[in-house]
């Protein structure tokens, strides 16, 4: 069908999943694909200055061949193995090495690239191999029986192929090369070495080959990407922008500074999309083009509606489906959020917990503001896992140190009512691009109108990633367990004022309509509403270590509404002691709750607390340690406690 021979913006890897991990059709999951940055061999060894430019990338690419001497392999090997750390949740690619330098090892009886592709597969995040110098059908199956040997499910389930059309035999067999292999997901032009074979001038042959390859990837439906510039200035920026102008929309990067450059020039133009929503309607209903006869304005047939349709979903696309995004955190305004956190009860930073729960607060409340289209945004629907990590001397990171948020997106689901879920893991991050805390969040948004990926459910990396939400029917489930035991309940009159809450969406630009200050009754911003569990949380004593496991909004809450907390002592399903601290509405409905796993260190930092640790006998602080941990206070015997 000649529909099935558009350009393509998208690149396939595994079969899309469902939440449940089944597989929802027989179509490929869809990866944005502008830019494909090539990274130096020790790059995927920590994070460099580099590192935000790098994470703009669409895709990055783990080099085994041309870009990495023999020597610093293991350095390439090394970075696949943490990748997950150093570019969590980022679409990877590797480069294997080619055909002709396999050199099998008599020792272990393996190969160069065996090893190569037993690494990659290792790595979650790879979702294509890269596969260079291949002449025909042949050399592409040489490596699918390598694949296969290793995992005969990973092509299936997991990932696809990428081909660097480099070599003359390659062009001329690529027709065959695409028809006998649908595992092949993009084809790069290979420049580079194809002028090297031709001993021609760059600039002669590039349109030949720019059009040998996007002619015959249109022909099978395939990605057609761009072959890269050798320089970083303005000859760079020319080579994108001829690329684009030839029909690409996608293309190699060698250095992170060019990603933000090739990104723009591969995406649709602002002001083009703005004038096609005003044309798009009319097509759609009616397949008016808009063009009024005699009036001397240049035609418009069905073929430009077609373009202009087909613009308009590769820019929403590229809103709802960008993996990554960063932003700068101002300290002065994080400042002033503590100060309003605090607000919330006059003692809330006099006691050792709130302090704690005010640090992890903030991490909240600084990951809350890191999202790329918050005008899109309808709900938090809650947190879970969320985790903050040690620095050098082994002390809890404080939010001070935060300096950038970075959120990438894992999972897009589809209501019923036609809103998405999004599921984003976000890092805070201190000035060297090092994570203090990590959250998982979830978020409602508005549905994109030419999105028509928004179920896609998890992303294949993420598929052992499971999510249970905390439902009022759980809640009730755990305050009936004869092993509950309730802590505190408190009343309160109200919540915070208008003017506490107008000032907070100000500070953190939290635009969204929910949250509109205009509105009669606006909602609360989501870790506002959570410093109002401070109070039932007073009188414990929360170690660094405690795990905030699952935090979910029921409902929304107002200013100046009445409500009141609740904490509870469980044993979880997996022994570990927790609280459950709820927040309800003046009528008992449920506005939020929060589960928090305690430390292991809690009965003995509140034993040091107290200063008695040197004058309690081992036997004597293991039955006590056992008796605190297990929420048990008010049973200890008088003896005991004495």
């Amino acid at each position: 069908m000649a529909a099935r021979q558009m350009l393509k913006f998208m690149m396939g890897s595994a079969p899309k999943r469902s939440y449940a991990g089944k597989e929802t059709s027989n179509s490929r999951f869809q990866h944005l694909c502008r830019t494909h940055l090539f990274l130096h061999p020790k790059a995927g060894l920590r994070r460099n200055k580099f590192w935000r430019q790098t994470m703009e990338s669409d895709v990055l690419v783990m080099d085994f061949q041309d870009g990495c001497p023999p020597e610093e392999r293991h350095h390439v090997m090394k970075g696949l193995s943490q990748a997950h750390e150093i570019y969590p949740n980022m679409s990877l690619s590797v480069r294997v090495t080619e055909l002709e330098r396999d050199v099998i090892n008599d020792a272990t009886g393996s190969s160069t690239i065996f090893d190569e592709l037993r690494a990659s597969m290792s790595q979650k995040q790879v979702y294509w191999m890269m596969l260079p110098m291949c002449d025909d059908e042949k050399d592409v199956q040489e490596y699918i029986d390598m694949i296969n040997h290793i995992d005969p499910l990973w092509l299936k389930h997991h990932g696809a192929l990428k081909i660097v059309c480099e070599t003359p035999k390659g062009i001329k067999n690529l027709d065959s090369i695409l028809g006998e292999h649908p595992e092949i997901q993009g084809v790069i032009a290979g420049g580079g070495d194809y002028f090297r074979f031709a001993q021609c001038k760059d600039n002669l042959l590039l349109p030949h080959l720019r059009f040998e390859i996007l002619n015959t990837c249109l022909a099978h439906g395939r990605v057609p990407i761009d072959t890269p510039p050798l320089s970083l200035g303005e000859s760079g920026t020319r080579h994108f922008q001829s690329g684009f102008d030839f029909g690409f929309r996608s293309g190699i990067t060698l250095h992170p500074t060019q990603v933000k450059t090739a990104n723009k020039i591969f995406s649709p133009n602002q002001e083009q999309i703005e004038e096609n929503k005003i044309y798009i309607d009319p097509w759609l209903e009616k397949r008016q083009t808009g063009y009024k006869r005699n009036s001397g304005d240049d035609f418009i047939g069905p073929p430009h509606m077609k373009q202009r349709h087909w613009q308009l979903k590769f820019h929403d696309h590229i809103l709802a489906k960008k993996r990554s995004h960063i932003q700068t955190i101002d300290k002065d305004i994080i400042h002033k959020v503590q100060s309003l956190l605090a607000s919330v009860h006059d003692n809330y930073t006099s006691q050792q917990t709130s302090s704690n729960f005010l640090n992890t607060l903030m991490f909240i409340a600084i990951s809350s503001s890191c999202h790329a289209r918050h005008d899109d945004l309808i709900a938090n629907l809650g947190f879970s896992n969320v985790k903050i990590f040690n620095d050098n001397k082994e002390n809890p990171s404080n939010f001070e140190d935060a300096a950038y948020t970075s959120s990438q997106i894992i999972g897009r689901r589809l209501t019923s009512a036609g809103q998405v879920i999004v599921t984003c893991k976000v890092q805070v991050l201190n000035e060297n691009f090092q994570t203090l805390c990590e959250v998982e969040r979830r978020l409602l948004e508005r549905k994109l109108t030419f999105d028509d990926h928004a179920n896609e459910g998890v992303y294949p990396h993420a598929q052992d990633h499971r999510y249970k939400r905390l439902t009022p029917s759980c809640v009730e489930e755990i305050i009936s367990k004869p092993t509950t035991e309730l802590i505190n309940e408190i009343t309160f009159n109200a919540s915070i004022t208008e003017e506490i809450h107008a000032e907070y969406c100000k500070l953190l630009k939290l635009d969204a309509p929910l949250h509109h200050t205009r509105s009669e009754l606006p909602t609360v911003p989501s870790t506002l509403h959570l410093a109002h569990h401070q109070q039932s949380l007073s009188d414990i004593y929360l170690p660094t270590d405690s795990y905030f496991q699952n935090i979910t909004f029921h409902a929304p809450m107002k200013p100046n509404e009445k409500y009141s907390t609740k904490k509870l002592s469980f044993i979880n399903d997996e022994g570990k002691p927790t609280y459950l601290s709820i927040l309800n509405d003046a009528d008992g409905n449920l506005l939020s709750s929060m589960l928090i796993q305690r430390g292991r260190g809690m009965a003995m930092n509140e034993i040091e607390a107290y200063g008695l640790h040197n004058n309690i006998s081992d036997d004597l602080r293991e039955q006590h340690c056992f008796k605190q941990a297990y929420g048990l206070r008010n049973k200890i015997s008088d003896n005991l406690r004495t």
